[in-house]
């Protein structure tokens, strides 16, 4: 089953309620009926109306048919029970997600930000879409300076990132709760049709259930299928959902291979907006995450703006002390390919990494911690692709010896797939 936030929006539980009364006064009207039969037969012997073989005969055959109605009462009963367990699980479900909905539609600003910052957009699966958002702080930056302002678009990510994850989550649960109530009320109803079959024809008993003595309750040959589970099982709004990794969505996919660093493919990450920001004469490349890259060789310098990223990091690399030989493009140029797609913007949410809350970043997908550690002075935004590759770099000749040796790049050059690092 796959649900919409649109779908769960139009769920009306307190049909249920209504649904299981009447349920509910069936039961009860059945029970009468019947044993108003069964009284009626039983007082025409009484006041010796009727007596003898006939009479025993006729008020036996009425203590059997009440058997065999009770379970079909009996079954209602299960119905109407199944139908009220699930008002408050689904009436809970609804209401969280379509909490965590407006609440990503009508989010506060960041501190630093213009108050009036518009919302994420947030698709019918789940998806938060932070682009215009990121575009409005954009054409709005005034007088931020470029750390204050890559600083907010890492916030802005990774709040669209985290209200994604919540809200597909939700999704997930009310998919469950959905399931589970059609199984109750499915398994209620097989237990009314095979009590109802039971009965047999009304006028010849063809086909009914084998006659047992009367007893003040339903004997155990005759006795209907266990109630179905109570609603304890089902999990109410809150609760947590299966560790297992969830189906791909827009915006967040399976995938992804863990990496000591924290680094992945870019197969399982979110990226803000349908396309990539652009502003300030920033853009990223027009990868969408929606399958593996090429592994084949960079044969050369990569056009656009990864190669001008490549080649302003190899500066400030330089700068800091670093031979010019010892700064592989080609190598950047591969792990980049990888591990986002050419997204400065890239955020993994599915790895152990992210699990762990510490998610891996930017143009060369790095934790918070690496990123920290290697950064260097005046490049410390995550987000912004210079300073990205600067601190990936850094890491990964400290840890690898030179950038030629990262363990992706060498399985790659030798006809192999890429690995993370």
């Amino acid at each position: 089953m796959t649900l919409t936030i649109s779908d769960v929006e139009q769920w009306k539980p307190d049909e249920l309620t209504t649904a299981g009364t009447t349920v509910g006064k069936l039961s009860g009207s059945l029970d009468q009926a019947v044993l108003g039969a069964v009284n009626g037969t039983r007082d025409l012997g009484t006041a010796h109306t009727w007596s003898g073989a006939a009479a025993q005969a006729a008020d036996t055959r009425m203590h059997t048919e009440q058997t065999r109605a009770s379970a079909v009462s009996q079954a209602l009963l299960h119905l109407q029970t199944a139908l009220g367990q699930q008002v408050t699980n689904l009436n809970n479900t609804k209401q969280n997600l379509l909490r965590l909905r407006d609440n990503a539609e009508h989010p506060p600003a960041p501190n630093g930000a213009p108050s009036d910052l518009p919302g994420f957009e947030v698709g019918p699966n789940g998806h938060v879409d932070a682009t215009k958002r990121m575009a409005f702080l954009q054409e709005h930056r005034g007088n931020l300076s470029d750390a204050q302002f890559w600083g907010l678009i890492g916030d802005i990510l990774l709040d669209a990132s985290q209200r994604e994850v919540d809200i597909t989550n939700a999704l997930k649960q009310a998919e469950s709760v959905a399931e589970q109530a059609i199984t109750a009320v499915n398994q209620a109803k097989t237990e009314i049709d095979n009590a109802y079959t039971g009965l047999g024809d009304p006028v010849t008993g063809a086909g009914a259930a084998p006659p047992a003595p009367p007893a003040a309750t339903v004997p155990s040959a005759a006795a209907p299928p266990a109630a179905p589970p109570p609603a304890s099982g089902i999990p109410l709004a809150g609760a947590p959902i299966s560790a297992a990794p969830a189906p791909a969505l827009s915006g967040i996919a399976t995938g992804g291979g863990y990496s000591s660093h924290g680094s992945s493919s870019h197969g399982g990450s979110f990226h803000a907006g349908g396309g990539g920001y652009h502003g300030g004469g920033y853009a990223t490349t027009s990868y969408t995450g929606s399958g593996s890259m090429d592994d084949s060789i960079p044969t050369a310098m990569p056009s656009g703006d990864v190669a001008q990223w490549i080649a302003q990091a190899k500066q400030v690399l330089i700068q800091m002390g670093y031979p010019p030989d010892a700064i592989d493009e080609n190598a950047i140029a591969l792990i980049i390919q990888h591990e986002s797609g050419g997204d400065p913007l890239i955020v993994n949410t599915t790895d152990s990494n992210a699990a762990a809350g510490h998610p891996s970043k930017g143009l060369m997908q790095t934790i918070d911690g690496t990123f920290n550690a290697y950064a260097a002075d005046g490049h410390r935004s995550i987000f912004n692709p210079v300073d990205n590759i600067v601190a990936a770099s850094r890491y990964a000749i400290a840890r690898y010896g030179s950038l030629g040796n990262v363990p992706g790049v060498i399985a790659v050059r030798h006809g192999g797939s890429y690995v993370g690092y």
